[in-house]
């Protein structure tokens, strides 16, 4: 039967060491003092949180939302784990997050459509910065655009493919549908006008109305930012294929 290794005493709390090790093919021995690694010393709650950070890939935010913590308790796990491991952490959280566009709230304006107020009120409330769940559920870290022309996302490098337009033709096209279009599939290669790709798909239409992209010609493919964020913001549903609206906000566009 297979044993975990144990690494405090039971008696008294202390760190263990290893004075003997073995080799199961050659009986080989080995007699003296071994040291174990500072993670064998970890809990299995710390190993398991140390795992959850690896597969997050260090991002406080996606352990915060799959483990159910706070985010001052995910921090504070996570210093808690660096001092018991003799780490001293490299501070670029901070850097990295002021590069990532404008975290100020922005005007709601009497030009802006219903879409474009909603999803600036949602944001507001979350102080101009946002971690959504994508349809896959991992988190996309959503932000103002510096220019005031829409959003920016890590997850999209390519400038101007979140804009305000590109949200509005979303919306249209899902409504032009009578309320649920196909997403289409830009991100495949498909070129416009194709079953991967139709013109009135979410990416088909915004490419062609917003980026210019003509029929037969491939698209760049942020839908599935975009679909996020309107779903994020209670304007649509982002559903396996399609694109629906909600009809309370449905019913808003009408009135």
């Amino acid at each position: 039967m297979r044993k975990d290794l144990v690494t405090t005493c039971p008696r008294c709390n202390h760190n263990l060491i290893a004075t003997k090790l073995h080799c199961k093919n050659c009986e080989l021995e080995l007699n003296g003092e071994f040291q174990l690694g500072n993670f064998a010393y970890l809990t299995q709650d710390e190993l398991e949180f140390v795992e959850s950070f690896l597969k997050a890939q260090g991002n406080f935010k996606t352990i915060q939302f799959e483990m159910e913590m706070s985010y001052p308790a995910v921090k504070k796990k996570f210093s808690d784990i660096l001092e018991k491991l003799n780490l001293t952490p490299i501070k670029i959280e901070e850097a990295e997050d002021d590069a990532m566009g404008n975290k100020e709230i922005q005007s709601i304006n009497t030009t802006d459509s219903p879409v474009v107020v909603r999803i600036k009120e949602k944001l507001n409330e979350h102080s101009g910065e946002a971690f959504i769940p994508l349809f896959q559920r991992d988190l996309c870290k959503i932000a103002y655009d510096p220019n005031g022309k829409g959003l920016i996302s890590p997850k999209i490098p390519p400038a101007n493919q979140l804009s305000w337009k590109a949200f509005d033709a979303a919306v249209e096209v899902v409504v032009q549908n009578g309320g649920k279009a196909k997403k289409g599939n830009a991100q495949s290669g498909g070129k416009l006008g194709s079953d991967k790709l139709p013109l009135d798909s979410v990416e088909g239409y915004i490419a062609h109305k917003v980026h210019g992209v003509e029929i037969g010609m491939t698209a760049f493919g942020p839908g599935f930012v975009i679909c996020a964020v309107l779903d994020w913001a209670g304007i649509c549903r982002n559903e396996r294929g399609y694109l629906t609206i909600v009809p309370s906000f449905m019913a808003q566009l009408k009135s």
